[in-house]
């Protein structure tokens, strides 16, 4: 196990980074789900159950399945006008609108260069970040032309998980997170460990879990911080808006996120 992350568990002790975020509790609602995706622009929360894709406002609630391509691997909320819903089990992305209706179906077992993928996410502009299993390797997809724009160079490691806005794309692997550019760099390598999960990307900040406990690390940062929040455990969470969710499988907590300067 890395140094910083046996300091982070046996201390808990916080690294002073030059900056820190605390919380101040807004509410609670409960959530009965499998999976809670997160919360859009316009404070809509998805969150899947029974492999069915739930969108729910302030009025209503709408639903998306396709039970024929198996469980939902993972759900890209970043424009809630294209989401990215992937099933790994058929090797398949789905694109939707913001009534959940289907815009594009890309199966990557049936399209020209077959490849299988582990992961997929939204790059924006009709374009998909992949990781091809294959070849162990990043790839940047246009799903307009069906084809890949951007080959990254394969890593000796398997991703475990993958986060990305339209600009970076974050690979974590068994000991490091690597982020990518749109245009082929690689830009920063996060040495890591197992026990760490859901990673998340909020100000170019690094988020995830560890021990049921949020941490994180700036832009560019090699350690990571705990953020203080008594008396609940981090399942699983996302940020918006300066709003951090966190969900312990029961109830859906949210948080005013803020940040302070050292």
């Amino acid at each position: 196990m890395r140094v910083f992350v046996f300091f982070f568990l046996v201390c808990f002790q916080s690294i002073t980074l030059g900056q820190s975020y605390t919380v101040a509790k807004l509410k609670e609602v409960p959530l009965q789900c499998d999976s809670f995706i997160g919360v859009d622009n316009f404070q809509n929360l998805y969150y899947t159950s029974k492999s069915t894709l739930f969108k729910k406002s302030d009025t209503d609630i709408i639903e998306y399945a396709a039970l024929n391509l198996g469980e939902i691997t993972s759900v890209d909320i970043i424009n809630p006008l294209k989401l990215t819903v992937f099933y790994k089990d058929s090797n398949t992305v789905v694109i939707l609108d913001n009534t959940l209706a289907e815009i594009r179906r890309i199966n990557f077992s049936t399209i020209d260069n077959f490849r299988n993928i582990s992961h997929a996410t939204n790059a924006g502009d009709r374009r998909l970040w992949i990781f091809n299993t294959d070849i162990q390797r990043l790839e940047l997809f246009d799903y307009n032309q069906n084809n890949i724009i951007i080959e990254f160079p394969p890593t000796s490691l398997p991703a475990i998980e993958l986060i990305s806005n339209f600009n970076v794309c974050w690979v974590k692997t068994q000991d490091a997170i690597d982020s990518y550019t749109v245009y082929g760099s690689l830009i920063h390598s996060l040495s890591t460990n197992d026990n760490m999960h859901t990673i998340t990307s909020y100000n170019d900040d690094i988020f995830a879990i560890i021990e049921d406990t949020l941490i994180y690390t700036q832009k560019n940062g090699s350690e990571f911080s705990n953020i203080e929040i008594p008396e609940i455990k981090v399942k699983q969470f996302s940020i918006k808006d300066e709003i951090l969710y966190i969900y312990d499988g029961q109830i859906l907590t949210s948080y005013r996120l803020n940040l302070s300067k050292e």
